[in-house]
C-alpha cells in the first residue's frame, strides 16, 4: 500500500461547537444516561480535501478529535461518492437510512461496490483503504476510538 498523500483530522474545525451540550445531549447524573434527540442533531458541512461537497457531519457523542470514544453521523445525498481513504483506528458503521455503497481497496472500481441497507453493521479495521458512496439520500452512524482521522490514498488534484 502506498503511503497516504494527505492526512486530515476531520473533526478539526468541522464540528463547529461540537461540545455535547451544544448538540442537545443531556446527561442525568443519577442514571448515567445521555440522550440526543434526533431533532437536536446539529449537521455541519465539512470541508474535507479530496471529498466532494454535499456530505454532512454531526457529532453525536464524544470528541472525535481526542483519544477516547466518539459517535458521529454522516449524511450523503443521492449519487455521492467518496475517494479511497483509510483511518488509523477501526470504525464501526451502522446504516441508519438509505443505501450505503462500500468497497475495500486503494483504487475506485465501482464493480466492487456492495450495497448496505438500514440496520446493516460493518466493522472496518484501521489502515484498510475503502471507497464508496450513496444511492438515495443516506445516513450512517460511526463509532470508534479517537482521534478520528481520514488519510487519503492519493493526493487530491488542485
Amino acid at each position: 500500500m502506498r503511503r497516504p498523500a494527505s492526512a486530515l483530522l476531520v473533526a478539526a474545525g468541522l464540528i463547529m461547537g461540537g461540545a455535547p451540550a451544544a448538540l442537545g445531549q443531556s446527561a442525568d447524573s443519577t442514571t448515567g444516561m445521555k440522550v440526543t434527540s434526533n431533532s437536536d442533531v446539529v449537521w455541519t458541512d465539512p470541508q474535507v480535501p479530496g471529498f466532494d461537497p454535499g456530505m454532512k457531519l454531526a457529532v453525536i457523542d464524544g470528541n472525535p478529535e481526542a483519544a477516547g470514544p466518539y459517535t458521529l453521523r454522516l449524511s450523503f445525498p443521492d449519487g455521492y461518492r467518496f475517494p479511497p481513504h483509510f483511518h488509523p483506528n477501526a470504525e464501526n458503521l451502522t446504516v441508519l437510512s438509505g443505501n450505503f455503497l462500500l468497497a475495500m481497496g486503494t483504487t475506485v472500481d465501482d464493480s466492487k461496490l456492495a450495497s448496505y441497507m438500514p440496520g446493516d453493521y460493518l466493522r472496518i479495521e484501521g489502515k484498510h483503504p475503502h471507497f464508496g458512496g450513496a444511492k438515495g439520500a443516506t445516513v450512517i452512524q460511526l463509532h470508534g476510538q479517537g482521534p478520528f482521522t481520514i488519510e487519503l490514498v492519493q493526493k487530491p488534484t488542485p
